[in-house]
């Protein structure tokens, strides 16, 4: 049996033998066609013929032929089918031209005539073994060169569904297999469920999808698949299958299924399939070595991108806390700020009542202007506190914006309030200035309350500067608008604190402590950031960056 089966081997890797003496054609066909599917050619031109037609693994070639030499002959072959091995067989060849033929590559060996039948019988025998050996070479680096291009792209992309079906789409529109499928394990539940199926639209793949097998139903497959086993499913085995493996073997309807697992770092991830349900090639163990290695790559994607979900997860709910917290201490400080002037109203309504007949000048004229502004305050409170839900820059439109113009417009807007307390404004680096994309009146809003706080920051005397220049962060460019004061700084205390909302160092009646939580909200939706550098008694300056 072993014998009849190198035979079928060997016949399976064609040689054509060019000669121009029929009798030598002849008694090489004759002795050797049992072992070899053995071609002939009377000539170079010939054979050149035969192999442009079909492919031929070796060729044993005649040295001394009329018109084309078999050196010529197997360079032009070399040129026509570089992976075939070429031999040439010769009684006169002298030393030179041999070394030059096999020095340039168009001759493997040679072989002297007369030549020895067993000796003939061995030398073919290697020459096929090397060129099945070449091609199995030359096929591995062209699997490994395509596993390493779908693990590339499967590891670059993140997201589960995505790349579930950027796996399948690999199997079937790059490597070429008729249907692919990738199964899921759940380990609790010990069940391998058909999460995706390529072709898109397909009957068998929408009718197979999520399809379970199950430890309890098919022990054996399960278990071979959770000990990394590859398998090979067969519809002529199909009466042989645990039920639901049957039941799935039948819907597919696919001559060969090959199964393998996809592993994980902690255990089984799931497993791909592959079929050739459409009558494409059988799928042999080279094929099954490939998919193996796209498993092996599958599963490292597979875990990167639950572990991303997870962290992305994780963070939403980050800042879910993040946005429940910033709630609850918008709801105290709103109380604390709203009951302040309430005490105030209230009393006044109170004593109103009293007081209706009488003529209490400093009641009705001081005390109600007091309430007036009181509720003046609740209302600029609650505007401000609704302006606060809707900063978002999703529901406004973008548009460049020039950053030098807004300042200059926001420093003609508070001269007057800047002068009035003795405070002098510098403009440095406007022109050129580069643009935004932004909300302007956003943008606007920010500049002005910044410019303002810089102000009151100030003693008489003081001045408020005002600069924009570029900054290149990691590739990406940036306007950075730069706002500095000579006030009397912030404590390191309440660096820290600046941002967040109520708080203010201000009197009760100048501010609500909104201000600047706004101003980093509208920044931070820009895609910008704001940052506070301050030292008591030396200034502070306030770099806001927005991408260009």
């Amino acid at each position: 049996m072993a014998s009849d089966r190198l035979s079928h081997e060997m016949n399976d890797f064609p040689i054509l033998v060019v000669d121009d003496e029929l009798e030598n054609l002849r008694v090489l066909e004759l002795t050797f066609r049992r072992e070899f599917k053995i071609l002939t050619a009377e000539s170079g031109e010939a054979a050149l013929e035969i192999l442009n037609s079909e492919p031929v693994a070796v060729i044993l070639s005649d040295h001394r032929m009329p018109g084309m030499s078999g050196t010529e002959f197997l360079a032009r072959a070399r040129e026509m089918a570089p992976e075939t091995v070429r031999i040439l067989l010769t009684a006169y060849g002298d030393a030179e031209t041999l070394g030059r033929a096999i020095n340039d590559g168009s001759v493997y060996r040679y072989v002297a005539k007369p030549w020895d039948a067993d000796e003939m019988r061995v030398t073919l025998r290697r020459a096929i073994e090397y060129f099945a050996m070449e091609r199995e070479r030359d096929g591995l680096l062209r699997e490994l060169g395509t596993v390493n291009q779908i693990a590339r792209t499967i590891t670059q992309e993140h997201a589960p569904d995505r790349l579930n079906d950027l796996l399948l789409s690999s199997l079937t529109d790059e490597i070429g297999f008729d249907g692919a499928s990738l199964f899921l394990y759940d380990e609790a539940e010990q069940t391998l469920t058909l999460e995706r199926s390529l072709p898109a639209g397909d009957a068998v793949c929408e009718a197979t999808l999520g399809y379970e097998i199950a430890a309890a139903g098919a022990p054996a497959f399960i278990g071979s698949v959770l000990r990394g086993e590859s398998q090979r499913l067969e519809v002529a085995d199909v009466l042989s299958y645990e039920t639901p493996v049957r039941i799935w073997v039948t819907e597919v309807a696919a001559d060969q299924i090959v199964v393998v697992p996809v592993p994980g770092k902690e255990g089984l991830l799931g497993a791909i399939a592959v079929d050739n349900r459409c009558g494409s090639a059988a799928l042999d163990a080279s094929k099954r070595v490939l998919i193996e290695g796209i498993a092996a790559q599958a599963g490292i994607a597979i875990q990167n991108a639950r572990r991303i979900e997870e962290l992305r997860q994780s963070r939403l709910q980050i800042v879910r806390a993040d946005r429940l917290g910033t709630l609850g201490t918008l709801a105290a400080g709103l109380a604390h700020e709203i009951n302040n002037p309430l005490v105030s109203i209230h009393t006044f309504l109170s004593l109103a009542l009293e007081k209706r007949y009488e003529d209490d000048e400093e009641f009705w004229g001081e005390y109600l202007a007091l309430a007036a502004s009181e509720v003046e305050r609740i209302r600029s409170l609650v505007a401000t506190m609704s302006h606060l839900g809707r900063v978002g820059r999703d529901d406004v439109p973008l548009a460049p914006c020039d950053l030098g113009e807004v300042v200059r417009g926001v420093a003609t807007l508070i001269e007057s309030e800047a002068t009035a307390v003795d405070v002098s404004i510098s403009l440095e680096h406007l022109d050129g200035a580069p643009k935004v994309m932004g909300a302007r009146e956003q943008i606007h809003q920010v500049v002005l309350n910044m410019m303002l706080n810089a102000i009151q920051a100030c003693e008489p005397e003081g001045r408020v500067s005002v600069r924009i220049v570029s900054e290149n962060t990691g590739g990406s460019l940036f306007a950075r608008l730069e706002i500095t004061d000579t006030g009397a700084g912030i404590s390191e205390e309440n660096l820290e604190r600046i941002f967040d909302p109520f708080f203010t160092t201000k009197g009760p009646d100048k501010g609500t402590g909104l201000g600047l939580m706004i101003c980093h909200r509208i920044i931070t939706d820009h895609g910008g950031t704001i940052e506070v550098a301050s030292r008591p008694g030396q200034g502070t300056t306030f770099a806001i960056r927005i991408p260009v």
